[in-house]
């Protein structure tokens, strides 16, 4: 089942008869199924009542109420509210809510209940990661809020990052990143450039509700780029009533310069909410604990310890509105935009001379070669609620992607005349229609994708790519069942440049693309069980299996990569790549909140037929283009890992450890698969010092990686330690953290620095305060509604 945002809902019962639900629901055929009730003392003959969402206080308009013993179901209407009767008597109630745990409560003789519903999805907010289980995923761990998204899903086992800058989100989910890996809105894709190592998606976490990882593939929900597993960002949420809402913070950080700013206004009134929001942040050059490095042979110096020309800026703003009506239901409507400027280290386009490493002694100064991102997207949600709550999204966004560099040829011919190394503009539809209820749910999806490139360093030629899925998902008492077809257009033009000779005359074409146009299927099926649920355990078990079609990037690159370092050769025979996947996760029963010991763990294991994958070969491409030529293959594939949480109660403190391992090998050879990330260990000791302040000490340990990206040497491990300070107040958050305290210079494994032999980040030390005001706080607490 696909996951929803972590949330709360508090039920509250009031009393009407609707005798036509069950005959509707027996209507619905094969996506409604009965539930079993569980039988309770006898009690009120009405209880009455509303549905909200406690964290905020927002109508849970989604939610079912079946009383007992006369098993008559009660829906609630857009404010939550719905009236319950039994002529017999009501002994009990079992609470529906797509997404969250179902509960049923015993009425003991009154007529009024609260009762809570909790969601299940895996949820990395603002403040903290709140993992939460959904379906096929267990409550993992909460992580304490890390400053930025990157820094908080790099304290996530499973998950790395990619550093790109302030405002790039490329994250890595067990080993899988760009088009293998989903990065969702409120369920609308984001696209933006998702292909390759170096192009992330511009959006900023601050400005959001909250983040979700859903690990794993073969969602139904989540459309077939979710092979990986899925980040998936939560929409701003109306308040709990009229009032307003006020979120800042401000963040300061030493050793490579980062500052930043954020304020997000909500403002409700009756049945409307309008919100605007902006983050601002400015970022210095990348300190390293490094004064010399090698790359191709040669040896190069950095004076400074920093990497010169790896500063910027970033802006993301957000503007929208919600709307909720008897007739209309629920619509929202959010506008949001980006801007990212930053310098690209010499070395990124071209071979990197001396006297360009010196700097300028400017840190936040911006040259060549540098990239300029942009993003707008102007999204629409329709909810209406009823015996199957109906679902409309739409979505519509423009992503512009720049490159600049000094002009220089490859090979023969002449120097181009602009700056303009690259440049991509997307644009890119989203559609959906979801039709939902407690005995399961369906839908379709159609996606648009057009995509222009220019620029002289070719990488990609003009493509489109067109997707049309219908979906549903079925439960059958504790099982669910899920089904998605898929159609996929992916197409491309013709591309040639002149070929020259040493003299610079032209002899004649260099064919870069030919043209392509092709139709492929796409299908995912799941099945999702509950395991016993004990007193000390609990677990789910998901077997899916799925199919997927290559990406646009895979079946048309021809050309050189800058951020990766390569030629890179796409291959248009490329077929679906099919997979068989299992995953199981069991923790500790959560029932008891107070024990001292509590763990969980997630393994999966997936067999891919013709998994797709970018591997070095010993070919270089001709004189005109040069480097050596990765290219797109497939073959078959063994993945198998998993990832581990354990904590320990100790006084007033605690001890955690966490970790992941992830094994990767090409099955016809034997070889692991380059790319794959090395095992992961991290351990955290928090003690508080008051009931306002805590400090936490936490080492992180990475084995030496042997599969290398590229064809450099083994990765060798590495021994990190941090310290974090925080003072907790009713509003309020002041947070002092040191990152690699010893100032150790370590080989980070997933960056693209990696091939030119830089280390990873150097020490630095951040101050981040964060206000969050609430003008109707004294409604913070679940409370009836009138």
């Amino acid at each position: 089942m696909f996951p929803f945002p972590e949330m709360e809902c508090v039920v509250v019962s009031h009393s009407r008869q609707n005798w036509r639900v069950v005959g509707l629901y027996g209507l619905i055929g094969v996506f409604l199924v009965g539930l079993s009730p569980l039988i309770l003392a006898q009690s009120s003959v009405e209880v009455h009542g509303h549905v909200f969402h406690a964290e905020g206080e927002a109508p849970c308009g989604d939610a079912l109420v079946q009383a007992w013993p006369c098993g008559d179901a009660f829906p609630v209407n857009f404010q939550g509210r719905f009236d319950a009767t039994c002529s017999e008597g009501i002994d009990s109630l079992t609470v529906f809510a797509h997404g969250h745990e179902v509960v049923t409560v015993e009425v003991a003789g009154r007529s009024y209940i609260d009762v809570s519903l909790h969601s299940i999805s895996v949820e990395l907010a603002y403040a903290e990661v709140d993992a939460r289980a959904q379906g096929d995923v267990l409550e993992i761990q909460v992580i304490e809020r890390a400053g930025d998204l990157m820094s908080t899903l790099d304290r996530t086992p499973g998950i790395r990052s990619l550093d790109l800058g302030a405002g790039l989100i490329q994250p890595v989910l067990r080993g899988l990143m760009g088009s293998c890996v989903a990065v969702l809105e409120d369920g609308v894709p984001q696209v933006g450039g998702r292909w390759g190592a170096d192009h992330g998606v511009l959006l900023d976490p601050d400005l959001y509700d909250g983040v979700e990882w859903v690990p794993g593939g073969g969602h139904i929900w989540l459309g077939p780029t979710a092979m990986g597993g899925a980040l998936r960002l939560s929409a701003i949420r109306m308040l709990p009533d009229s009032g307003e809402r006020t979120r800042a913070g401000i963040a300061g950080r030493w050793g490579d310069g980062r500052h930043k700013l954020h304020v997000l206004h909500q403002h409700r009134t009756a049945q409307g909410q309008w919100h605007v929001g902006v983050s601002a942040s400015r970022f210095g050059d990348r300190n390293v604990p490094q004064t010399d490095f090698q790359y191709i042979g040669r040896s190069f110096a950095l004076s400074d310890g920093y990497l010169p020309n790896t500063g910027g800026r970033a802006l993301h703003t957000v503007a929208g509105c919600r709307r909720m009506s008897d007739r209309f239901g629920l619509v929202s409507l959010d506008l949001r935009a980006s801007e990212v400027l930053q310098g690209l280290f010499p070395g990124i386009i071209g071979i990197p001379d001396q006297s360009d490493l010196l700097g300028d002694g400017q840190p936040y100064s911006v040259d060549l070669p540098q990239q300029h991102a942009r993003r707008m997207q102007l999204a629409g949600k329709w909810m209406q609620y009823g015996v199957l709550d109906r679902t409309v999204r739409l979505a519509v966004s423009a992503n512009q992607r720049m490159e600049s560099a000094p002009p220089h040829a490859h090979g023969f011919g002449p120097e181009p005349d602009s700056d303009l190394s690259l440049l991509l503009n997307e644009f890119h539809v989203f559609a959906e229609s979801r039709w939902q209820g407690i005995h399961g749910a369906f839908g379709v999806q159609a996606e648009w994708l057009e995509a222009e490139t220019a620029g002289w360093e070719f990488l990609l030629p003009n493509h489109q790519r067109r997707r049309l899925s219908a979906m549903g998902e079925w439960n059958r008492g504790r099982h669910r069942l899920g089904l998605r077809l898929d159609a996929v257009q992916a197409a491309h033009q013709r591309h040639s440049e002149p070929l020259y000779a040493p003299d610079g005359s032209v002899v004649g074409d260099d064919i870069r693309a030919l043209e392509l146009n092709r139709v492929m299927p796409g299908w995912a099926v799941s099945w999702h069980f509950p395991l016993a649920n004990g007193p000390k355990s609990s677990g789910t078990w998901t077997t899916t299996a799925y199919a997927r079609a290559p990406s646009n990037y895979a079946l048309g690159a021809n050309g050189i990569h800058h951020g990766t370092f390569r030629f890179e050769q796409g291959n248009p025979d490329l077929n679906p790549e099919k997979t068989v996947e299992m995953r199981g996760a069991l923790r500790s029963s959560p029932s008891d909140e107070q024990q001292k010991f509590q763990w969980d763990v997630q393994v999966f294991g997936a067999v891919h037929r013709g998994f797709i994958h970018l591997t070095p070969t010993p070919q270089f491409a001709p004189i005109a283009h040069a480097g050596q030529i990765y290219a797109f293959d497939a073959l078959d594939a063994l993945r198998t890992g998993g990832e581990f949480n354990m904590r320990l109660s100790i006084g007033a403190g605690f001890l955690s450890v966490s970790g992941a391992i992830l094994g990767q090998w090409a099955l016809e050879t034997g070889l692991g698969l380059p790319f794959t990330p090395p095992a992961d260990l991290r351990t955290e000791w928090t003690w508080p010092l008051s009931n306002a302040t805590k400090v936490s000490i936490r080492h992180r340990a990475l084995a030496s990686a042997n599969l290398t990206a590229r064809n450099e040497a083994s990765t060798p491990g590495a021994s990190l330690w941090g310290l974090e300070f925080n003072i907790q107040g009713a509003y309020t958050k002041l947070t002092l953290e040191a990152n690699n305290l010893f100032n150790v210079a370590w080989l980070d494994h997933a960056s693209a620095y990696r091939a030119l032999g830089l280390v990873a980040q150097g020490r630095w030390a951040s101050v981040r305060f964060t206000v969050d005001v609430n003008h109707n706080d004294d409604r913070l607490e679940p409370r009836k509604i009138k």
